[in-house]
């Protein structure tokens, strides 16, 4: 199962956050020290998180750069969602950039590599997995304090009422989803791993009912993604779920690049390969956000290695 090119939707970072959340940091200590009252407090680290969880796309192109700046906000963000666990868009936060992080700064890089080095790409695969497993614990812990009867649900057992998921709270299961689903690509060799696969697959459409259109097509993406890797699969019909990622996309190539390289690959499609990622290439010149500038790339280094893949 592969997902390289599901995971990024908007790499996120904001320095004018941090800043702001060191100033918020400040004024509570001073407020602290004047009201000693717990809900003053509280108040002040729920205005932190939303300051830090935030979503906001970056132009910078320096990627060395960016990888230093977010692992420090994610190390800031998980240290506050310990304060306020409830924090639900702050959880989705940190899900989101430990998940993304496993997918810029790690995977895409060991794919890169391994022709060059196996072993430098097994470590890094080897990191991604943890992150990834990282951002599904945290995700999914946050979760179940708003739905307790969720782990049940997800492993078939039955309960009095099935959990709903509100559309507010789709894209912490996405992107808890999203983790999941990568750490299992990364783990064929564990058994256990794999064999979580059909809570994936749950979580995925507990997601699609609460909001199908999530991200610009990048729920629709995985649903596609997931429809091939499950047993008995159709891709006639992953096909549509990547036809409504592409029609939903906005300005983002994302879609475009999943579907040739899950669908097309998967149904051995090599003009439909080709054809989506120079479509997706050309299309990304004219955006300059971080996201296409790291999907373009992707779409070069994947048309490089067509014959690898076909």
């Amino acid at each position: 199962m592969n997902i390289s090119a599901l995971i990024l939707r908007k790499f996120t970072l904001n320095w004018v956050q941090i800043i702001n959340f060191f100033k918020l940091s400040l004024t509570a200590s001073l407020l602290i020290a004047l009201l000693t009252g717990c809900s003053v407090q509280h108040q002040l680290l729920n205005r932190a998180g939303d300051l830090l969880s935030a979503e906001t796309v970056s132009i910078d192109d320096d990627l060395e750069l960016l990888m230093h700046a977010s692992a420090y906000q994610l190390k800031l963000s998980e240290s506050l969602l310990q304060e306020i666990p409830d924090h639900l868009k702050l959880a989705e936060s940190v899900t989101r950039g430990y998940t993304q992080y496993a997918f810029v700064f790690l995977m895409d890089e060991a794919d890169r590599v391994e022709s060059a080095s196996i072993q430098k790409a097994s470590v890094l695969r080897s990191r991604a997995a943890k992150m990834l497993t990282r951002a599904k614990s945290a995700g999914l812990k946050s979760l179940l304090r708003q739905y307790p009867d969720l782990k049940d649900q997800l492993r078939g057992n039955r309960i009095n009422k099935p959990v709903t998921i509100s559309k507010q709270d789709a894209g912490l299961v996405y992107w808890s989803m999203a983790a999941w689903a990568g750490a299992i690509s990364l783990s064929k060799d564990s058994p256990d791993v794999v064999a979580d696969l059909p809570e994936v697959l749950r979580l995925a459409e507990l997601a699609w009912q609460a909001h199908p259109q999530f991200d610009q097509g990048a729920l629709a993406s995985m649903m596609g993604t997931l429809e091939l890797a499950k047993p008995g699969g159709k891709p006639e019909a992953a096909e549509k779920y990547f036809n409504l990622a592409i029609e939903w996309r906005g300005t983002q190539v994302a879609p475009l690049i999943a579907k040739a390289e899950n669908w097309a690959v998967a149904t051995q499609n090599k003009e439909a390969f080709t054809q989506l990622l120079i479509q997706a290439i050309e299309l990304s010149k004219s955006q300059n956000d971080l996201t296409n500038t790291v999907m373009r790339r992707r779409a070069q280094w994947l048309l490089e290695s067509t014959d690898n893949l076909f």
